[in-house]
């Protein structure tokens, strides 16, 4: 055990150390649980270490290292049933803020077996208490409803007032998913009491933060944001990441419901910089959902980056193939992107050519009929472009609609893309839409050249003369366009 420590610097990659725990404060924090481990646990000291490391590890953020330290301990022999009670507990924990809920019920649940049989009601009531939670996180909200009545039920009996206030929490958000709003308040204002009469200062600002989201349900956003004021300075103040990303996406929502754009940018954008900071994909998607509600009428482009980002999110959360299908998608969106940037560049330059040449030939008194022909063409090119950009876009919609999110938003985006393909209008010669059509087909311009018994370099001049026609750059848009055409004509 002592040498698996000993060995942290080259187990743990540099990666797992965030910008305030160096490794020399995880050596130092080692050392000092090492010695409460052998007056605590005794015989299962090497167990108990870890168990003490994994805990400040979650605490602190570090749930690499908290992994390592648990998969280290449940894999070892523990002769008290309680401290592997305690390492599933944590594990549960670890596990919810990965986004693997599979794994945390499966952890939480042999804790509760373990529980039972010792007959321990205190450790009963928090992992039914555990349970509920997760359940909740999994969308099973009567299920869990069953999990924390029985767990308040045994609390109430044992007259522990900061735990029954946690119960008391725990049930206000299931009771809200449930639509109970009055039986939601009531449980996070009892909560809010229990834990005022002690003074509770951090759990004080987490009761705000949930009376805020039974209130925000309600319709009755300023009396929330009242609460989030109070609370989110309380959160900075301790460092608690997880309250304080969900406070500053709760903040966003209202902001954002009264029209205040600029707050409401804010306070999310925060919310996301602090979910990445403590890893937690949860509130992250909240808030991204929230950016991307924002801006999906002013900056459609901004929110169509914060929109891909929370399809991901939901995606890994779901723990399904849609992760796989999301990173095919990005590999898409990126090469679309570069090339969208190229053509952009050419068009500046393109675009720069021909005001200098149309200065030359106003100044030279040339042709009026001249200079029309060419803003005309240039006109025809751009809209073309754009014709053929928006049909791109349109598909990327549709394909982040069929992604695993919300049926509002699936709606909304298919809602979006919903008006009819629109085809650019091309004057195409018979041996230019001839090329284009075997381009279609996957031939390159060698292959076009013998088919048509041409040569190489006559293809490539009908293909310069097509992507000049249309307002593309390559052939991967001259095929998208082809595959759009016949879309068209076939309707």
């Amino acid at each position: 055990m002592l040498l698996f420590f000993a060995l942290l610097a080259v187990v743990i990659p540099h990666e797992m150390y965030s910008s305030y725990c160096s490794k020399e404060v995880v050596d130092s924090v080692y050392n000092e649980l090492r010695i409460q481990a052998e007056d605590e646990f005794g015989k299962d000291a090497s167990v108990g270490v870890d168990y003490l490391m994994a805990d400040w590890a979650y605490g602190v953020s570090l749930l690499d290292l908290a992994d390592l330290c648990l998969d280290n301990a449940l894999s070892s022999e523990i002769s008290d049933e309680v401290l592997r009670a305690d390492c599933l507990s944590l594990a549960s924990a670890v596990a919810r803020l990965r986004g693997d809920l599979t794994a945390a019920i499966g952890y939480a649940e042999e804790c509760l077996e373990i529980d039972r049989s010792s007959g321990i009601e205190d450790n009963i009531s928090s992992s039914l208490n555990n349970i509920a939670g997760l359940y909740m996180t999994y969308g099973d909200a009567e299920k869990a409803r069953r999990y924390i009545d029985e767990a308040i039920a045994i609390e109430e009996g044992l007259e522990r007032g900061a735990y029954l206030a946690i119960r008391y929490g725990v049930a206000a958000e299931i009771y809200l998913h449930l639509g109970l709003h009055a039986d939601a308040l009531t449980f996070a204002e009892r909560a809010f009491e229990l834990d005022s009469l002690d003074n509770r200062t951090g759990k004080i600002a987490v009761r705000r933060s949930q009376i805020a989201e039974v209130l925000m349900d309600m319709g009755r956003d300023k009396e929330a944001l009242v609460h989030l004021e109070a609370a989110i300075p309380v959160f900075r103040e301790q460092n608690n990441l997880n309250s304080l990303a969900i406070s500053l996406a709760q903040s966003g929502e209202i902001y954002m419901r009264e029209g205040h754009v600029s707050n409401a940018a804010d306070a999310f954008m925060e919310s996301v910089s602090v979910c990445q900071e403590s890893d937690n994909i949860y509130i992250e998607s909240r808030a991204r959902n929230g950016l991307w509600q924002l801006y999906k009428l002013s900056d459609p482009r901004k929110a169509m980056v914060h929109l891909e980002r929370y399809v991901e999110l939901q995606a890994e959360l779901n723990n399904d193939k849609a992760t796989e299908q999301m990173q095919a998608f990005n590999v898409k969106y990126e090469t679309l992107k570069k090339e969208q940037t190229i053509a952009m560049q050419k068009q500046r330059l393109l675009w720069a050519g021909v005001l200098v040449v149309m200065l030359v030939v106003l100044l030279a008194l040339a042709s009026v009929t001249i200079v029309l022909k060419v803003k005309a063409a240039k006109a025809v090119e751009q809209k073309n472009a754009l014709l053929v950009k928006a049909n791109i876009d349109k598909d990327r919609i549709l394909a982040l609609s069929r992604k695993n999110i919300s049926k509002e938003v699936s709606t909304e985006l298919e809602e979006i893309a919903s008006n009819n393909l629109v085809m650019p209008e091309i004057h195409l010669t018979s041996r230019e839409i001839e090329i284009a059509e075997l381009c279609a087909k996957g031939m390159i311009s060698k292959e076009i050249a013998m088919k048509l018994g041409i040569s190489q370099r006559t293809v490539e001049t009908h293909k310069n003369n097509i992507f000049k026609k249309l307002g593309i750059n390559n052939t991967v848009e001259l095929m998208r366009y082809m595959q759009m055409r016949f879309a068209s004509e076939q309707k």
